[in-house]
């Protein structure tokens, strides 16, 4: 039996356009503390842009998720690049801080619509059969601007002056807008409205004949909230690399460290082409237990640390370990969730990883205040071990439940 299509054309638009919409999140993550110390000639300001970033894409991601499953996600994320194209102008005019404060705020909402409905675009168009392996393809955007898009942006302002960030704003503006204009080519609405129809809820089913979709809280189904947890803490753990692991090497007078991002994101592009066919063939399990497991490990590891190889050394296998965990639980909310409810779905999983970020590195900074580096890294095995023990104990016996009671429905019909 021939496989269904993957690539389509829908599917490798929407994946070059979230290329520049993420190139321009990880231009901004490594250079704009260092605009913001420019501006002010302090490093307060540095983590309250990157903060107030975060808080706005996260704020913003349950209402698009919502807007866009009653009247359709593309106009959506037309609407998301468009405010990103704005904001990467107008930092060429962010002359003092208040203002980069702003545009840094419409930048994230820009950022926190766009991303939602590219997740739910991608969920609709992906055969069902091969979701696993297409969302791990989809996945790579980000890897790929995660490993490339900080030393571009580095390389382009050069020695910081405030100057030499015209340039890389230019960039960030083009590359966005470029975003907006292929979003406009992406027609799977417009081609087969039946498969995405934005239904309403009807009042009850005596008047209608359809069965009530599931109940909401905040406008999410509750059967996402359990893989949601999972994702929490396994980015609370995950934000002690990106965050810390520099800190720490400096620490450890271990020496420039940035190799490891890019032997970890080679992890990471090669768990995200190859896991997602065994999860599409296998089921999510045997992809999270042992990806957790091994996260677990390696982040254990790191305080042994005595030099940059041994850093280098854990750095694919943690990518991926990585890697496989953010498809696999990816879909597992797509799976649980209501196909008329794919925006919400998306929502719910892009804002547990802002969620998971934002308090992994408040509590992760704590720790290394009042404690040291060493227990960070303790820390985040635990968090790792305790998403492993939520998921066996959990998340495996509640998707039991949930996909019988689905079959059940689906036998009466």
């Amino acid at each position: 039996m021939a496989r269904e299509k993957l690539w389509s054309s829908d599917f490798i638009i929407l994946m070059i356009a979230c290329s520049g919409i993420s190139f321009c999140n990880y231009f901004f993550s490594s250079t704009l503390p260092i605009y913001a110390k420019n501006l002010t000639g302090t490093t307060v300001y540095a983590g309250l842009i990157m903060t107030v970033y975060t808080f706005a894409a996260l704020t913003i991601r349950p209402l698009t998720g919502i807007l866009s499953d009653k009247f359709g996600r593309v106009k959506l994320l037309v609407l998301g690049a468009f405010i990103c194209a704005i904001a990467c102008f107008l930092y060429n005019f962010a002359s003092i801080i208040v203002l980069l404060i702003l545009f840094r705020i419409l930048h994230g909402i820009g950022f926190g619509i766009h991303s939602t409905c590219g997740g739910a675009i991608v969920a609709d168009i992906i055969p069902k059969s091969r979701l696993s392996e297409g969302l791990g393809y989809y996945s790579l955007y980000g890897t790929i601007a995660s490993a490339l898009g900080p030393g571009i942006a580095l390389t382009i302002i050069g020695t910081g002056e405030i100057d030499n960030f015209h340039a890389l704003f230019i960039l960030a503006a083009a590359l966005t807008t470029m975003s907006m204009i292929l979003d406009f080519f992406i027609k799977y609405e417009r081609r087969n409205k039946t498969k995405v129809r934005r239904e309403k809820s009807p009042k009850n089913v005596a008047e209608t004949g359809k069965e009530l979709l599931p109940k909401t809280l905040l406008g999410f189904e509750y059967s996402v909230f359990l893989p949601s947890s999972v994702v929490i803490l396994v980015f609370i753990a995950f934000s002690s690399v990106t965050s810390f692991l520099p800190l720490f090497a400096m620490d450890r007078t271990l020496g420039n460290i940035g190799l490891f991002f890019t032997i970890n994101s080679v992890g990471l592009f090669l768990s995200r082409i190859t896991v997602g066919k065994i999860a599409d063939r296998k089921g999510e399990d045997i992809i999270v237990i042992p990806s957790l497991i091994a996260s677990a490990v390696f982040l254990g590891l790191i305080p042994l640390a005595e030099s940059s190889l041994y850093l280098f050394i854990i750095a694919m296998p943690l990518g991926f370990a990585q890697g496989a965990v953010f498809p696999a639980m990816n879909t597992l909310i797509f799976k649980k969730c209501s196909p008329q409810r794919r925006g919400t779905a998306s929502a719910a999983f892009s804002s547990s990883i802002d969620i998971g970020i934002g308090l992994g590195t408040l509590v992760h900074a704590y720790i290394a205040d009042i404690f040291n580096y060493n227990f960070i890294y303790w820390g985040a095995m635990l968090y790792c071990g305790i998403a492993l023990a939520v998921y066996i104990l959990l998340v495996i016996p509640s998707n039991r439940k949930f996909f019988a009671a689905k079959q059940r429905k689906i036998s009466m019909k």
